[in-house]
């Protein structure tokens, strides 16, 4: 898709770079004012779940008529928690948070452990060992493929009854009794014994903390919403949206990243100046509409962090994950050395998840790997 909300963003009251930072694709050329550095997307993750989590209180306690700004403290709670999972933790199995294995390993215990997710060993396994294997990505052997198989979403459904499933599965409670039964079993029981004995004690805290002020249900507003349907729902549509499933076409390592995954990018193209009075209040209200609706909760709560640039995370695992937007651009204004194919762009999470549902819906079957499909 052509895109010029960069060439445009003169008629926007925008920073350029904040312009970046919200869509996640850099101008040509362009360089950051400052990089980012692991310290400052773990400070940011924090700063977002505990502000989160006490707006959430400040708006429940409050007047009535503050209310329906929860959602926006609740956007913001799933946004550290996200970024916890999809680039603290992410980063920190792939040994790149801090450099240091053991430290970084650590961290991915305590965070994964606040936020009820997988433990490091689990995590490492099914990420580096697995989706990241270039032989296994996209099979039946991803993990994130066999979760959507257990959810429903069949190779080979039609792309509408693909947007039915996934309809139905945001509000179905078996998907988020198997997502919450998954966070609690690789916590309590799948885990090693002193992962295990660090959920028992964060589970005893929280309890005996609500037990003490009897503010169960202030945690359940403030924390819970966020945390486990609001969490299951974002990672759901992280799921269906991060690549195409199925191996069409038989050829190199390479190519199979080159087709597999794309960018993703929020944002639309700015409407045209040269319409009428009456399209262009069409237009413009409909562009406004999915920029608060769409695109404002796709980048906070489904593709935080580096999630937009995650084909230049797929190529280039080892870059510089801190500033990914930038690096993808580089590379992309380098050409792209090493690989056949340039980076493609989707704008608009409806978009990506289309693809998505497309490559599934032209694929018959999955392989349970590459190799043994004769790739």
């Amino acid at each position: 898709m052509s895109h010029d909300l960069h060439d445009s963003e003169a008629t926007l009251p925008l920073h350029r770079e904040a312009m970046a930072q919200f869509t996640g694709k850099w101008p040509t050329g362009y360089r950051p004012r400052w990089k980012r550095r692991a310290g400052w997307h773990l400070t940011a993750m924090l700063l977002s779940l505990g502000g989160g989590m006490a707006a959430s209180h400040v708006l429940i306690l409050g007047p009535p008529a503050f209310w329906p700004l929860v959602v926006l403290s609740w956007m913001i709670t799933v946004h550290g928690a996200r970024k916890g999972q999809l680039v603290i933790n992410h980063y920190g199995v792939h040994g790149k948070l801090t450099g240091r294995k053991g430290y970084d390993r650590l961290i991915v215990e305590v965070v994964s452990t606040l936020l009820v997710t997988q433990d490091y060993r689990s995590y490492y396994r099914d990420h580096i060992k697995t989706h990241h294997h270039p032989q296994q990505l996209a099979t039946a052997e991803d993990p994130d493929m066999q979760f959507l198989l257990a959810l429903g979403f069949r190779p080979g459904m039609s792309r509408r009854a693909l947007w039915q499933c996934l309809y139905t599965t945001i509000i179905s409670p078996r998907f988020h009794y198997l997502f919450i039964r998954e966070r609690l079993t690789t916590n309590f029981m799948s885990a090693p014994g002193y992962r295990r004995l660090m959920a028992g004690l964060h589970a005893a805290a929280v309890s005996s903390l609500l037990f003490y002020t009897g503010s169960w249900a202030l945690w359940v507003a403030a924390w819970g919403i966020p945390l486990l349907p609001l969490y299951h729902i974002a990672a759901l549509l992280q799921f269906v949206s991060e690549h195409r499933w199925g191996r069409d076409h038989p050829v190199s390592t390479h190519k199979h990243t080159d087709h597999l995954t794309f960018g993703r990018f929020a944002g639309d193209s700015l409407p045209a100046r040269d319409l009428s009075m009456r399209d262009k209040m069409a237009t413009w209200s409909r562009w406004t509409l999915r920029l608060l609706f769409l695109h404002i909760p796709t980048r906070l709560c489904v593709l935080p962090g580096d999630l937009a640039q995650h084909d230049w995370h797929h190529r280039h695992p080892g870059g510089d994950w801190s500033n990914a937007g930038y690096e993808r651009q580089r590379d992309l204004d380098a050409g792209c050395p090493g690989w056949h194919e340039t980076y493609e762009e989707i704008w608009g999470l409806d978009r990506a998840i289309q693809t998505v549902f497309d490559s599934m819906a032209r694929s018959r079957s999955l392989p349970a790997t590459s190799a043994q499909s004769g790739a």
